[in-house]
């Protein structure tokens, strides 16, 4: 099923927003979330380093449903496809926004690639289907403003 993702900008600055795995993903994601003052948490039974000595707030354990409450949205970077669907099942009846890292065709929103100076946000989006051209096309633009 091919999916048509609306481009939209949301204010997620002190939204609760759960990111589901502690490796690189993981991680490279909650640099992205950062950048935009969300509240950002982790959720894994293995932490990178990294997202330790962040600041962020982590917790070490095992992915259960009950801890979807209160968030806006939620990141999936398990890289475990029957862990995935649970959690897409689970986020859709809690009412939390869904992404999956790298599968697309499971989320309900896609994040694009993001060039940002100041007030003025320039996003490219592939409909979650080329990333690396997104990127390219991101670079090329930010290259043409700066």
């Amino acid at each position: 099923m091919n999916k048509n993702f609306l481009p939209i900008a949301i204010d997620i600055s002190n939204q609760k927003i759960l990111i589901v795995g502690g490796d690189h993903s993981a991680w490279k994601k909650l640099k992205i979330l950062q950048r935009f003052d969300a509240k950002v948490e982790i959720l894994a039974k293995n932490i990178c380093e990294e997202i330790k000595q962040s600041g962020v707030t982590y917790y070490e354990k095992t992915y259960h449903k009950k801890y979807l409450n209160g968030y806006l949205m939620l990141y999936s970077c398990t890289n475990n496809e029957a862990l995935d669907r649970q959690i897409v099942e689970d986020c859709r009846q809690a009412g939390v926004l869904v992404n999956i890292h790298d599968k697309p065709a499971l989320c309900q929103f896609v994040s694009p690639a993001i060039y940002r100076n100041g007030n003025i946000s320039v996003a490219v989006s592939s409909n979650g289907e080329d990333v690396y051209e997104s990127i390219r096309l991101r670079d090329k633009i930010k290259a043409y403003l700066q």
